[in-house]
């Protein structure tokens, strides 16, 4: 069991589902910032802490990596790649719209991979403004995204040029953390009163999908509501903020390979609880929203690819 160190109490504190698995992701991205992994790709919805955990890992290894997001072209990128082609570390955060690109895929599986140990990135174009055309990379990229697109197969070469990782959450585990967060008290909120917003929220989401970031603006009302004198009541801020923000939880950013998604959730499952059959299908069916013969039909189909994956 994973442990979280705390002061001035000696005793360690178990940490929740969702930080251990935070916590993995930070090992894989501290083996991309050492140059034990050309790269990695994390993958999973907004709001659980992939780019914190991130730039925190990276920060920790002394890294400030080179970041593109949002929008960016195939040359955009390869200037990018060629100006910083040895010994960084390239993030590409919220860089969804770049994966449906051929170009850029094209250029990604060149930087990730190459034959005979040298990765040699071409582009060839008459806008090229004096880089060259080609050029050997040496550096790493960490990218993120929300899904995987499960019907692009320049995307998946991709996928098998590098890590990855997916990091889920039920709504139960994301509320696991929220307490833990509210057991310390936020920036002069009393714990006991923390703890009151975080059931608050559980009781009235309705089902809606949370996010750990609920947290914060949660108890950034809360604060708000204290110095208004009375003229604001937290509850109905918060409230709004769910009714306005969130939304339901089938019906937020599924993952578009949904076979892949069940296998991910059902590695979860067996590592979390890996003596307990019940306890699996329980965290499984939780993760999934399936049935109970679908949890012993799927889990049938993860054992034998692990199995086929071993021979």
């Amino acid at each position: 069991m994973k442990t979280r160190k705390t002061a001035p109490d000696p005793e360690p504190v178990p940490l929740t589902a969702l930080e251990e698995r935070q916590a993995t992701l930070a090992h894989m991205v501290r083996m991309v910032a050492r140059g034990m992994s050309n790269g990695l790709i994390a993958v999973g919805p907004g709001g659980l802490g992939k780019s914190r955990i991130i730039g925190q890992t990276l920060a920790e290894e002394g890294i400030s990596p080179i970041m593109l997001n949002s929008h960016c072209t195939p040359l955009g990128l390869y200037t990018a790649m060629f100006n910083h082609r040895t010994d960084a570390v390239l993030w590409l955060d919220d860089a969804d719209a770049m994966y449906t690109s051929l170009p850029i895929l094209g250029l990604l599986r060149s930087a990730l991979w190459g034959t005979a140990g040298d990765r040699v990135v071409t582009y060839t174009s008459s806008t090229l403004s004096g880089l060259p055309s080609s050029f050997t990379f040496t550096s790493r990229i960490i990218a993120t995204a929300n899904v995987i697109p499960s019907r692009n197969e320049a995307f998946k070469a991709v996928l098998s040029r590098v890590d990855t990782f997916t990091l889920t959450a039920t709504n139960d585990e994301i509320l696991e953390l929220l307490r833990t967060l509210a057991r310390k008290g936020y920036e002069g909120l009393r714990p006991e009163l923390c703890e009151e917003v975080v059931e608050y929220i559980a009781r009235v989401c309705g089902g809606r999908q949370l996010s750990v970031r609920i947290y914060e603006s949660a108890m950034q009302k809360v604060r708000y509501a204290l110095q208004s004198g009375g003229t604001a009541d937290w509850r109905d801020l918060v409230r709004t903020q769910l009714e306005n923000v969130g939304q339901p939880a089938d019906a937020g950013l599924r993952p578009l390979d949904s076979k892949g998604h069940d296998l991910r959730c059902m590695a979860i499952a067996l590592e979390k609880h890996p003596e307990n059959v019940k306890l699996q299908e329980e965290a499984w069916r939780t993760a999934t929203g399936k049935s109970r013969a679908s949890f012993f039909r799927t889990k049938k189909q993860y054992e034998s690819q692990l199995h086929s994956d071993q021979s």
